[in-house]
Protein backbone atom coordinates (compact mmCIF):
# COMPACT_ATOMS: atom_id res chain seq x y z
CA UNK A 1 0.00 0.00 0.00
CA UNK A 2 2.62 2.53 1.46
CA UNK A 3 4.45 2.23 -2.54
CA UNK A 4 1.26 4.59 -3.85
CA UNK A 5 3.33 7.44 -2.21
CA UNK A 6 7.35 6.84 -2.77
CA UNK A 7 8.80 8.31 -5.30
CA UNK A 8 6.03 10.77 -6.42
CA UNK A 9 5.62 14.30 -7.10
CA UNK A 10 2.27 15.58 -5.41
CA UNK A 11 -0.15 18.08 -5.84
CA UNK A 12 -0.81 19.11 -2.18
CA UNK A 13 -3.98 19.93 -0.59
CA UNK A 14 -5.28 23.72 -1.23
CA UNK A 15 -8.57 25.11 0.06
CA UNK A 16 -10.62 26.37 -2.77
CA UNK A 17 -8.40 25.35 -5.30
CA UNK A 18 -7.47 21.82 -5.17
CA UNK A 19 -10.99 21.07 -6.73
CA UNK A 20 -11.65 18.83 -9.86
CA UNK A 21 -10.53 21.42 -12.71
CA UNK A 22 -7.19 22.09 -10.82
CA UNK A 23 -6.51 18.50 -9.10
CA UNK A 24 -6.96 17.23 -13.27
CA UNK A 25 -4.29 19.82 -14.82
CA UNK A 26 -1.72 18.81 -12.89
CA UNK A 27 -2.47 15.25 -13.19
CA UNK A 28 -2.69 15.74 -17.00
CA UNK A 29 0.63 17.81 -16.51
CA UNK A 30 2.96 14.83 -15.20
CA UNK A 31 1.86 15.16 -11.27
CA UNK A 32 1.43 11.38 -10.30
CA UNK A 33 -1.01 12.00 -7.23
CA UNK A 34 -3.17 15.05 -6.36
CA UNK A 35 -5.32 16.10 -2.45
CA UNK A 36 -8.33 17.17 -2.58
CA UNK A 37 -9.08 20.82 -0.49
CA UNK A 38 -9.40 19.49 2.68
CA UNK A 39 -13.13 18.57 3.64
CA UNK A 40 -14.39 19.13 6.95
CA UNK A 41 -15.77 15.73 8.26
CA UNK A 42 -19.35 17.20 8.81
CA UNK A 43 -20.16 18.00 5.58
CA UNK A 44 -19.02 14.67 3.65
CA UNK A 45 -21.03 12.78 6.55
CA UNK A 46 -23.96 15.10 5.74
CA UNK A 47 -23.29 15.20 1.66
CA UNK A 48 -25.46 12.49 -0.47
CA UNK A 49 -23.50 10.34 -3.20
CA UNK A 50 -24.77 11.10 -6.42
CA UNK A 51 -23.33 9.76 -10.02
CA UNK A 52 -23.18 13.18 -12.20
CA UNK A 53 -24.52 11.29 -15.24
CA UNK A 54 -24.23 14.69 -17.18
CA UNK A 55 -20.32 15.16 -16.53
CA UNK A 56 -19.27 11.32 -15.65
CA UNK A 57 -18.81 12.12 -11.96
CA UNK A 58 -18.80 10.78 -8.72
CA UNK A 59 -20.73 14.05 -6.90
CA UNK A 60 -21.01 14.34 -3.40
CA UNK A 61 -23.24 17.15 -2.39
CA UNK A 62 -25.03 18.75 0.10
CA UNK A 63 -28.30 20.28 -1.24
CA UNK A 64 -26.91 23.04 -4.14
CA UNK A 65 -23.37 22.41 -2.81
CA UNK A 66 -20.67 20.18 -4.34
CA UNK A 67 -18.49 19.25 -1.50
CA UNK A 68 -16.47 17.04 -3.66
CA UNK A 69 -16.39 16.21 -7.41
CA UNK A 70 -14.39 13.02 -8.43
CA UNK A 71 -13.97 12.82 -12.61
CA UNK A 72 -12.84 9.06 -13.59
CA UNK A 73 -9.27 10.48 -14.63
CA UNK A 74 -8.37 10.63 -11.18
CA UNK A 75 -9.28 7.45 -10.67
CA UNK A 76 -6.45 5.51 -8.07
CA UNK A 77 -4.48 8.90 -8.42
CA UNK A 78 -7.10 11.04 -5.61
CA UNK A 79 -6.50 11.24 -2.11
CA UNK A 80 -9.01 12.96 -0.35
CA UNK A 81 -8.42 15.26 2.75
CA UNK A 82 -10.02 15.40 5.65
CA UNK A 83 -10.50 17.92 8.47
CA UNK A 84 -11.64 15.96 11.86
CA UNK A 85 -10.83 15.83 15.51
CA UNK A 86 -12.94 12.63 16.06
CA UNK A 87 -12.01 9.30 15.66
CA UNK A 88 -15.61 8.18 15.58
CA UNK A 89 -16.25 11.07 12.61
CA UNK A 90 -13.41 9.84 10.29
CA UNK A 91 -13.78 6.40 10.79
CA UNK A 92 -17.43 6.75 9.07
CA UNK A 93 -15.89 9.06 6.26
CA UNK A 94 -14.29 6.21 5.44
CA UNK A 95 -17.57 3.95 5.21
CA UNK A 96 -19.09 6.40 3.53
CA UNK A 97 -16.51 7.03 0.61
CA UNK A 98 -15.16 3.85 0.10
CA UNK A 99 -12.84 3.42 -2.81
CA UNK A 100 -14.28 6.43 -4.31
CA UNK A 101 -10.65 8.03 -3.60
CA UNK A 102 -7.24 6.10 -3.47
CA UNK A 103 -7.00 6.95 -0.04
CA UNK A 104 -7.44 8.85 3.07
CA UNK A 105 -5.35 12.05 4.46
CA UNK A 106 -6.24 14.01 7.61
CA UNK A 107 -5.08 17.11 8.26
CA UNK A 108 -3.21 17.88 11.18
CA UNK A 109 -1.22 20.69 10.06
CA UNK A 110 -3.54 23.70 8.87
CA UNK A 111 -2.64 26.72 11.09
CA UNK A 112 -5.75 28.59 9.91
CA UNK A 113 -8.47 30.03 12.23
CA UNK A 114 -11.45 27.66 10.48
CA UNK A 115 -9.40 24.56 10.83
CA UNK A 116 -8.07 24.89 14.44
CA UNK A 117 -10.48 26.65 15.95
CA UNK A 118 -12.98 23.40 16.14
CA UNK A 119 -9.82 21.28 17.30
CA UNK A 120 -8.72 20.37 13.71
CA UNK A 121 -5.53 20.94 11.59
CA UNK A 122 -2.54 21.87 13.63
CA UNK A 123 -4.60 22.23 16.86
CA UNK A 124 -4.39 18.28 16.72
CA UNK A 125 0.04 19.02 16.90
CA UNK A 126 0.13 18.70 20.79
CA UNK A 127 -2.89 15.94 21.28
CA UNK A 128 -1.21 12.79 20.42
CA UNK A 129 -3.84 10.47 21.85
CA UNK A 130 -6.42 12.28 19.76
CA UNK A 131 -3.69 12.06 16.94
CA UNK A 132 -3.94 8.36 17.27
CA UNK A 133 -7.35 7.82 18.09
CA UNK A 134 -7.86 9.15 14.97
CA UNK A 135 -5.59 7.21 13.17
CA UNK A 136 -6.29 3.95 14.53
CA UNK A 137 -10.15 4.46 13.85
CA UNK A 138 -9.87 5.31 10.53
CA UNK A 139 -7.76 2.65 9.67
CA UNK A 140 -10.11 0.01 10.84
CA UNK A 141 -13.16 1.11 8.57
CA UNK A 142 -11.01 2.17 5.71
CA UNK A 143 -10.59 0.74 2.13
CA UNK A 144 -7.88 2.38 0.97
CA UNK A 145 -4.51 3.88 2.52
CA UNK A 146 -4.79 5.76 5.11
CA UNK A 147 -2.28 8.97 5.74
CA UNK A 148 -1.44 12.20 7.96
CA UNK A 149 -0.16 15.25 6.90
CA UNK A 150 1.55 17.52 10.01
CA UNK A 151 3.81 20.87 9.96
CA UNK A 152 7.05 20.91 12.24
CA UNK A 153 6.53 21.65 15.71
CA UNK A 154 8.52 24.40 17.60
CA UNK A 155 10.94 21.97 19.21
CA UNK A 156 12.51 19.25 16.94
CA UNK A 157 12.57 16.97 19.54
CA UNK A 158 8.99 17.14 20.46
CA UNK A 159 8.50 16.60 15.96
CA UNK A 160 10.54 13.28 16.57
CA UNK A 161 8.52 12.27 19.18
CA UNK A 162 5.31 12.71 17.57
CA UNK A 163 5.98 11.28 14.47
CA UNK A 164 7.37 7.81 15.83
CA UNK A 165 3.88 7.85 17.48
CA UNK A 166 2.43 8.52 14.21
CA UNK A 167 4.41 5.46 12.68
CA UNK A 168 2.99 3.27 15.45
CA UNK A 169 -0.15 3.64 14.10
CA UNK A 170 1.03 2.14 11.02
CA UNK A 171 -0.21 4.53 8.33
CA UNK A 172 1.00 4.37 4.56
CA UNK A 173 2.96 7.65 4.67
CA UNK A 174 3.55 10.74 6.34
CA UNK A 175 3.47 14.24 5.14
CA UNK A 176 5.37 17.00 6.89
CA UNK A 177 5.36 20.56 6.38
CA UNK A 178 8.90 22.15 6.76
CA UNK A 179 7.09 25.65 8.89
CA UNK A 180 5.87 25.41 12.21
CA UNK A 181 2.06 26.73 13.03
CA UNK A 182 2.73 30.06 13.53
CA UNK A 183 5.48 30.79 10.21
CA UNK A 184 4.26 31.22 6.76
CA UNK A 185 5.36 32.86 3.63
CA UNK A 186 8.01 34.53 3.49
CA UNK A 187 9.47 32.32 6.44
CA UNK A 188 12.01 29.59 5.31
CA UNK A 189 11.20 25.76 4.99
CA UNK A 190 13.03 24.05 7.45
CA UNK A 191 14.67 21.32 5.35
CA UNK A 192 17.01 19.99 7.79
CA UNK A 193 13.72 19.52 10.16
CA UNK A 194 12.20 17.22 7.35
CA UNK A 195 15.13 15.67 6.84
CA UNK A 196 15.43 14.55 10.38
CA UNK A 197 12.01 13.01 10.07
CA UNK A 198 12.81 11.51 7.40
CA UNK A 199 15.90 9.59 8.68
CA UNK A 200 14.23 9.36 12.35
CA UNK A 201 10.36 6.90 10.13
CA UNK A 202 12.15 4.38 8.86
CA UNK A 203 8.97 2.02 7.58
CA UNK A 204 6.98 4.13 5.60
CA UNK A 205 7.33 6.84 3.10
CA UNK A 206 7.55 10.93 4.40
CA UNK A 207 6.53 13.26 1.74
CA UNK A 208 7.86 17.01 2.21
CA UNK A 209 6.30 20.08 2.08
CA UNK A 210 6.76 23.18 2.50
CA UNK A 211 8.78 23.57 -0.83
CA UNK A 212 7.09 26.08 -3.27
CA UNK A 213 9.67 28.88 -2.90
CA UNK A 214 12.70 26.37 -4.02
CA UNK A 215 10.92 24.56 -6.67
CA UNK A 216 11.37 26.25 -9.70
CA UNK A 217 11.72 23.99 -12.28
CA UNK A 218 10.37 20.13 -12.81
CA UNK A 219 14.02 18.89 -12.01
CA UNK A 220 14.06 20.89 -8.51
CA UNK A 221 11.55 18.25 -7.41
CA UNK A 222 14.38 15.52 -7.46
CA UNK A 223 16.86 17.98 -6.49
CA UNK A 224 14.86 18.80 -3.00
CA UNK A 225 13.61 15.07 -2.59
CA UNK A 226 17.34 14.24 -2.37
CA UNK A 227 18.14 16.90 -0.09
CA UNK A 228 15.51 16.58 2.74
CA UNK A 229 15.74 12.58 2.47
CA UNK A 230 12.14 12.21 1.36
CA UNK A 231 10.09 9.47 -0.50
CA UNK A 232 8.14 12.03 -2.44
CA UNK A 233 7.43 15.64 -2.91
CA UNK A 234 3.95 17.51 -2.64
CA UNK A 235 3.72 21.47 -3.34
CA UNK A 236 0.65 23.64 -3.11
CA UNK A 237 1.35 27.49 -3.87
CA UNK A 238 4.10 27.09 -6.95
CA UNK A 239 1.50 24.07 -8.52
CA UNK A 240 -1.58 26.76 -8.15
CA UNK A 241 0.33 29.67 -9.63
CA UNK A 242 1.81 27.64 -12.12
CA UNK A 243 0.47 24.25 -12.64
CA UNK A 244 2.81 23.57 -15.61
CA UNK A 245 5.07 22.82 -12.67
CA UNK A 246 4.60 19.41 -13.44
CA UNK A 247 5.97 19.15 -16.66
CA UNK A 248 8.68 16.94 -17.35
CA UNK A 249 9.31 19.42 -20.63
CA UNK A 250 9.44 22.44 -18.76
CA UNK A 251 6.96 25.23 -17.80
CA UNK A 252 4.31 26.61 -20.08
CA UNK A 253 3.36 30.08 -20.12
CA UNK A 254 0.85 31.15 -17.56
CA UNK A 255 -2.11 31.94 -20.44
CA UNK A 256 -1.64 28.70 -21.59
CA UNK A 257 -2.14 27.63 -18.02
CA UNK A 258 -5.09 29.47 -17.65
CA UNK A 259 -6.88 28.08 -21.19
CA UNK A 260 -6.05 24.43 -19.61
CA UNK A 261 -7.47 25.25 -16.63
CA UNK A 262 -11.11 27.04 -18.03
CA UNK A 263 -11.20 24.12 -20.40
CA UNK A 264 -11.40 22.02 -17.22
CA UNK A 265 -13.45 24.41 -15.47
CA UNK A 266 -16.19 24.42 -18.33
CA UNK A 267 -15.88 20.09 -18.65
CA UNK A 268 -16.77 19.52 -15.19
CA UNK A 269 -19.07 22.99 -14.48
CA UNK A 270 -16.39 24.21 -12.26
CA UNK A 271 -18.40 27.01 -9.87
CA UNK A 272 -17.27 31.08 -10.96
CA UNK A 273 -16.04 31.67 -7.56
CA UNK A 274 -13.66 28.81 -7.28
CA UNK A 275 -12.66 29.31 -11.12
CA UNK A 276 -12.34 32.78 -10.60
CA UNK A 277 -10.19 32.48 -7.55
CA UNK A 278 -7.73 30.02 -9.28
CA UNK A 279 -7.62 32.22 -12.64
CA UNK A 280 -6.66 35.08 -10.73
CA UNK A 281 -3.56 33.14 -8.55
CA UNK A 282 -2.03 32.28 -12.22
CA UNK A 283 -2.84 35.75 -13.63
CA UNK A 284 -0.69 37.20 -10.10
CA UNK A 285 0.24 41.17 -10.79
CA UNK A 286 -1.12 40.64 -14.67
CA UNK A 287 -4.50 40.97 -13.17
CA UNK A 288 -3.79 44.87 -12.42
CA UNK A 289 -1.85 45.66 -16.12
CA UNK A 290 -3.00 42.88 -18.66
CA UNK A 291 -6.46 43.52 -19.98
CA UNK A 292 -7.55 40.03 -19.65
CA UNK A 293 -6.68 40.51 -16.15
CA UNK A 294 -8.60 43.40 -15.61
CA UNK A 295 -11.61 42.05 -17.23
CA UNK A 296 -11.11 38.57 -15.11
CA UNK A 297 -11.22 40.56 -11.74
CA UNK A 298 -14.46 42.41 -13.36
CA UNK A 299 -16.02 38.79 -14.61
CA UNK A 300 -19.53 37.45 -12.81
CA UNK A 301 -19.11 34.89 -13.97
CA UNK A 302 -17.18 31.93 -15.85
CA UNK A 303 -18.45 32.71 -19.14
CA UNK A 304 -17.03 36.47 -18.73
CA UNK A 305 -13.67 34.98 -17.67
CA UNK A 306 -13.62 32.56 -20.62
CA UNK A 307 -14.18 35.44 -22.75
CA UNK A 308 -11.59 37.41 -21.38
CA UNK A 309 -9.41 34.61 -23.11
CA UNK A 310 -11.44 34.62 -26.01
CA UNK A 311 -12.68 30.98 -25.20
CA UNK A 312 -16.48 31.43 -25.29
CA UNK A 313 -16.94 28.26 -27.61
CA UNK A 314 -15.06 26.29 -25.07
CA UNK A 315 -17.90 27.53 -22.26
CA UNK A 316 -20.39 26.95 -25.15
CA UNK A 317 -19.27 23.27 -26.31
CA UNK A 318 -19.51 21.64 -22.90
CA UNK A 319 -22.56 24.00 -21.71
CA UNK A 320 -24.09 22.41 -25.04
CA UNK A 321 -22.23 18.70 -23.70
CA UNK A 322 -24.38 18.67 -20.58
CA UNK A 323 -27.77 19.90 -21.87
CA UNK A 324 -27.64 17.31 -24.49
CA UNK A 325 -27.56 14.97 -21.35
CA UNK A 326 -29.52 16.71 -19.33
CA UNK A 327 -32.39 17.61 -21.80
CA UNK A 328 -34.19 14.27 -20.85
CA UNK A 329 -33.91 14.46 -17.15
CA UNK A 330 -34.39 18.02 -16.78
CA UNK A 331 -37.86 18.22 -16.28
CA UNK A 332 -39.91 16.12 -14.02
CA UNK A 333 -43.12 16.18 -11.83
CA UNK A 334 -42.38 16.33 -8.44
CA UNK A 335 -45.08 14.46 -5.34
CA UNK A 336 -47.08 17.74 -5.28
CA UNK A 337 -47.82 18.38 -8.95
CA UNK A 338 -45.14 20.50 -9.48
CA UNK A 339 -43.00 20.82 -12.48
CA UNK A 340 -39.31 20.81 -11.09
CA UNK A 341 -36.47 22.30 -13.60
CA UNK A 342 -33.44 22.09 -12.48
CA UNK A 343 -32.35 26.23 -13.63
CA UNK A 344 -30.43 28.83 -12.02
CA UNK A 345 -28.44 31.91 -12.67
CA UNK A 346 -25.73 34.12 -10.84
CA UNK A 347 -26.91 37.10 -8.96
CA UNK A 348 -25.01 39.15 -10.42
CA UNK A 349 -26.61 38.25 -13.38
CA UNK A 350 -29.83 39.91 -12.01
CA UNK A 351 -27.76 43.13 -10.22
CA UNK A 352 -26.29 43.70 -13.99
CA UNK A 353 -29.71 43.58 -15.72
CA UNK A 354 -31.30 46.87 -14.31
CA UNK A 355 -32.39 49.14 -16.74
CA UNK A 356 -30.70 47.29 -19.64
CA UNK A 357 -32.81 43.89 -19.90
CA UNK A 358 -36.29 42.47 -18.85
CA UNK A 359 -35.68 40.11 -15.72
CA UNK A 360 -37.28 36.26 -16.16
CA UNK A 361 -40.17 37.63 -13.71
CA UNK A 362 -41.03 40.61 -16.71
CA UNK A 363 -41.22 38.65 -19.21
CA UNK A 364 -43.29 35.91 -17.93
CA UNK A 365 -45.94 38.57 -16.69
CA UNK A 366 -46.09 40.42 -20.18
CA UNK A 367 -46.69 37.08 -21.70
CA UNK A 368 -49.45 36.30 -19.05
CA UNK A 369 -51.15 39.44 -20.10
CA UNK A 370 -50.63 39.33 -23.79
CA UNK A 371 -51.74 35.99 -23.88
CA UNK A 372 -54.78 36.08 -21.65
CA UNK A 373 -53.85 33.46 -18.72
CA UNK A 374 -54.00 33.72 -15.22
CA UNK A 375 -50.77 36.01 -13.81
CA UNK A 376 -48.02 34.49 -12.44
CA UNK A 377 -48.11 34.20 -8.55
CA UNK A 378 -45.12 33.24 -6.21
CA UNK A 379 -45.08 30.60 -3.02
CA UNK A 380 -41.70 30.73 -1.31
CA UNK A 381 -40.25 28.79 1.10
CA UNK A 382 -37.04 28.95 3.40
CA UNK A 383 -35.19 25.66 3.68
CA UNK A 384 -33.31 24.46 6.65
CA UNK A 385 -30.58 25.75 5.06
CA UNK A 386 -31.30 29.01 4.86
CA UNK A 387 -31.36 29.36 1.40
CA UNK A 388 -34.90 29.93 -0.25
CA UNK A 389 -37.31 27.57 -3.32
CA UNK A 390 -39.85 29.56 -4.84
CA UNK A 391 -43.00 28.00 -7.43
CA UNK A 392 -44.35 30.16 -9.90
CA UNK A 393 -48.12 29.41 -9.95
CA UNK A 394 -49.64 30.06 -13.33
CA UNK A 395 -53.54 28.83 -13.36
CA UNK A 396 -53.06 25.39 -12.50
CA UNK A 397 -49.65 25.15 -13.57
CA UNK A 398 -46.76 25.03 -11.05
CA UNK A 399 -43.31 25.66 -11.62
CA UNK A 400 -39.87 25.62 -9.45
CA UNK A 401 -36.65 25.17 -9.76
CA UNK A 402 -35.08 22.86 -6.77
CA UNK A 403 -31.78 25.07 -6.58
CA UNK A 404 -31.97 27.54 -3.45
CA UNK A 405 -31.49 30.77 -3.81
CA UNK A 406 -29.96 33.62 -1.32
CA UNK A 407 -32.53 35.36 -0.99
CA UNK A 408 -36.62 35.57 -1.73
CA UNK A 409 -36.15 38.22 -5.00
CA UNK A 410 -33.60 35.48 -6.39
CA UNK A 411 -35.87 32.64 -5.56
CA UNK A 412 -38.68 34.22 -7.45
CA UNK A 413 -36.49 35.16 -10.37
CA UNK A 414 -35.34 31.42 -10.42
CA UNK A 415 -38.80 30.30 -10.49
CA UNK A 416 -40.02 32.77 -13.42
CA UNK A 417 -37.05 30.92 -14.93
CA UNK A 418 -38.24 27.53 -14.52
CA UNK A 419 -41.81 28.36 -15.58
CA UNK A 420 -40.10 29.86 -18.99
CA UNK A 421 -38.24 26.72 -19.69
CA UNK A 422 -41.77 24.57 -18.44
CA UNK A 423 -44.10 26.59 -21.00
CA UNK A 424 -41.79 26.73 -24.31
CA UNK A 425 -41.08 30.00 -24.16
CA UNK A 426 -37.71 30.68 -22.98
CA UNK A 427 -36.54 32.10 -26.19
CA UNK A 428 -38.42 35.45 -25.31
CA UNK A 429 -36.03 36.09 -22.22
CA UNK A 430 -33.35 37.62 -24.15
CA UNK A 431 -29.68 36.97 -22.94
CA UNK A 432 -27.56 33.69 -21.35
CA UNK A 433 -29.33 34.14 -18.30
CA UNK A 434 -28.03 30.59 -17.18
CA UNK A 435 -24.59 31.37 -16.87
CA UNK A 436 -22.49 30.58 -13.91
Amino acid sequence: MSDLYRNKKILAPMVRAGRTPLRLLCLKYGADLCYTEEIVDKKLIEATRVVNEALGTIDYRNGDDIILRLAPEEKGRCILQIGTNSGEKAAKIAQIVGDDVAGIDVNMGCPKPFSIHCGMGAALLTQTEKIVDILTSLKSAAKVPVTCKIRVLDDPEDTLKLVQEIEKCRVSALGVHGRRRDERQPDKCRIDEIRDVAQAVQSIPVISNGLSDEIEQYSDFEKYQLLTETSSTMIARKALSTPSIFRREGCLDKYEDIRNFLELACQYDESYTMTKYVVQRILGADQEYDPRGKATVAAGSVLQICKAFGMEDVYDKWRDERKKKQSKKRARVDDDGVYNIEVSFPLKRLKNSVGFSPTPKMVLHDYCVETKIPKATYEVVKRDDKRFVATACIGDKKYRSGIGQPNLRMAEQVAALAALHGMNIRNLLVGNWEEE
